[in-house]
């Protein structure tokens, strides 16, 4: 072991793989994807170990796990044949990446640590990945996830600071030991650089840009000439290559790298509050997939594979079976196909305005009201008007989080218009954030700020406020899968009433007549040009019988054309076709 104390020159161990200080050649030889390709990626807990226990039960010997997989027999990170059957669900799946959840550090791989494991089940992987190719398998290429607890928890009880020689050396040395069982072939790359997640800042001591530059510098010198591709969590104040949002789990993350899971339940963890999202037998999952097909991501993380604790997996299961593996393979095909649902149907569709009366609940809610952490609050009644009043403090800022039906929503973006009725003080302050397109505003977008456009008071103390949305998304980006939230900047507010409002384009709601026409004809799809307005998105209806029509697909004619194509799936021997707007 090597453990200099040159101040500018720290290195703590040799590496122990031997897949390290290799010439250039070999890595731009090697398939890659680009930024412009639909890659899938899933975190691996491969931390689980059927012979000692490890990972399976708690320290009071009860079950650790809120969801189980569907067998124990050979269930370890030890076991090539166990890695192999994860890697060919994950085939079965449409998973690209797997993201090997690691956990090795400089202190645990001298003195053989807790999380030991993190080394011992990269080569058995690599072993089982190895076999797959050679039986004519396309398993999922390797990339990494840093689990960046070790740089708080870790043999050497040290909490590490990144803007150090030591603390650099520290986060480099985790990430080059990890390679270096890795052999080159077996790397998921884009634009011919590895791919590394990352996990959350708040382990580290302190941190600046100097551990990313150094560490990529370093890696290129040691891997073939290349750096690493750098997909960090949202909370790491940095420069990198993507950026992605822990937390798909509870909704979509539509960052540059989505995140989407098929919901939360933590129950057997002990020392939790009770967290629940339920799975709705798929239809969570499903509906997450449909909001990121419509939203033109490029790159999506499930969250996760196989974190059964957490009750996040998508894996072969005993309480779900194969369910989820299928589920995501259909939507993977779709997400491969660059598809992009029509509308969604329901009571909200053809409607031009939404609201929400807390006096007057409507079923289905057309906006929701979402109880989230941050936003305390009471309902209140006052000569038959009903109000919902934040709890906090007269000068503290709190939300109110609400999510639209999503039968209101739309595959783009649209400008609205947001009505408010509250009762307040004179000190009230409100604004909203919204789900948008800014991508300056946090989470790229998700809290896009609206300050009131006007404010109107109806009643010595009730005000009318109205708020501009440009170029919403509304795909549930923000806590609780909530679309906007109202802040409460000062003083005392009640919540009375909202109104969503679509505004009238060019002052009436008359759409141009479209035109439809066939371009070319394959033995499985046709070619269609749409002819309408620019700007417009239409729906493209199919019908075997001209009574029943049902949506194909949906396009946007882009700005400044009066035209656009599509591909369709031909379903029948007969068919026809017709195209309206999505909105009308």
């Amino acid at each position: 072991m090597v453990r200099s104390a040159e101040p500018e020159n720290v290195r703590f161990n040799e590496a122990p793989g031997e897949f390290v200080n290799f010439p250039k050649e070999p890595i731009d030889d090697l398939a890659s994807w680009t930024t412009h390709d639909r890659v899938i990626m899933t975190p691996y807990f491969y931390w689980y170990d059927v012979w000692t226990q490890a990972h399976l039960l708690n320290p009071d010997h009860s079950d650790a796990l809120t969801t189980h997989p569907a067998t124990l027999t050979g269930f370890s990170y030890k076991s090539v044949q166990w890695h192999k059957s994860q890697l060919l669900d994950m085939e079965a799946a449409g998973i690209d990446v797997v993201l090997p959840v690691y956990w090795g550090d400089p202190s645990q791989l001298a003195e053989i640590g807790p999380s030991h494991w993190s080394y011992a089940g990269i080569p058995p992987l690599v072993v089982a990945r190895e076999e797959l190719l050679n039986e004519g398998k396309s398993p999922p290429l390797i990339g990494m996830f840093y689990d960046t607890t070790t740089l708080e928890h870790n043999v050497w009880n040290e909490k590490i600071d990144l803007t150090t020689p030591r603390g650099r050396a520290w986060y480099y040395e985790s990430i080059r030991d990890y390679f270096s069982y890795v052999p080159s072939k077996h790397w998921a790359m884009i634009d011919h650089q590895p791919i590394i997640f990352t996990w959350v800042s708040s382990w580290a001591k302190a941190y600046d840009q100097s551990h990313v530059t150094e560490s990529k510098r370093r890696f290129a010198e040691d891997f073939g000439g290349r750096p690493f591709y750098l997909v960090k969590e949202i909370s790491w104040n940095i420069e990198s290559d993507d950026v992605y949002a822990w937390g798909g789990a509870f909704g979509l993350r539509p960052l540059s790298v989505a995140s989407l899971g098929p919901g939360y339940d933590h129950s057997n963890v002990p020392g939790r509050d009770p967290v629940i999202i339920d799975r709705e037998d798929g239809a969570f999952f499903e509906r997450n997939w449909i909001r990121l097909l419509r939203s033109g991501f490029n790159r999506v993380m499930i969250e996760t594979w196989n974190e059964y604790h957490e009750g996040t997996d998508i894996s072969h299961s005993l309480e779900y079976g194969r369910q989820y593996i299928d589920l995501n393979r259909q939507y993977a095909d779709l997400f491969k196909e660059r598809f992009v649902p029509p509308p969604v149907d329901g009571p909200y569709a053809e409607s031009t305005k939404v609201d929400l009366d807390f006096a007057h609940p409507k079923i289905p809610e057309a906006i929701q009201w979402l109880d989230w952490s941050d936003g305390p609050s009471e309902l209140v009644w006052n000569d038959g008007e009903a109000c919902r009043r934040f709890k906090s403090d007269s000068d503290d800022v709190s939300y109110l989080y609400f999510r639209v039906h999503d039968s209101f929503r739309w595959a783009e973006t649209l400008n609205l218009k947001l009505r408010v009725t509250a009762e307040v003080d004179r000190n009230a302050a409100l604004d909203v954030q919204f789900d948008g397109s800014d991508a300056m505003a946090p989470f790229m977008g998700a809290y896009t700020s609206a300050p009131v456009a006007l404010k109107i008071r109806v009643a010595p103390d009730v005000l009318t406020y109205e708020f501009d949305l440009k170029d919403a998304r509304f795909l549930n980006s923000q806590n609780g899968g909530a679309d906007f939230r109202l802040q409460k900047l000062r003083g005392s507010i009640c919540i009375r009433s909202l109104e969503l409002i679509k505004p009238l384009e060019n002052g009436n709601n008359v759409s141009l007549g479209p035109g439809i026409s066939i371009e070319s004809i394959s033995d499985t799809s046709l070619s269609i040009k749409v002819q309408g307005v620019s700007g417009t998105r239409y729906v493209v209806e199919s019908s075997r019988n001209l009574n029943e029509w049902s949506p194909l697909s949906s396009l946007l004619i882009e700005d400044n054309r009066a035209v656009g194509e599509l591909s369709v799936p031909i379903r029948w021997s007969m068919q026809y076709f017709r195209v309206r707007p999505a909105y009308q």
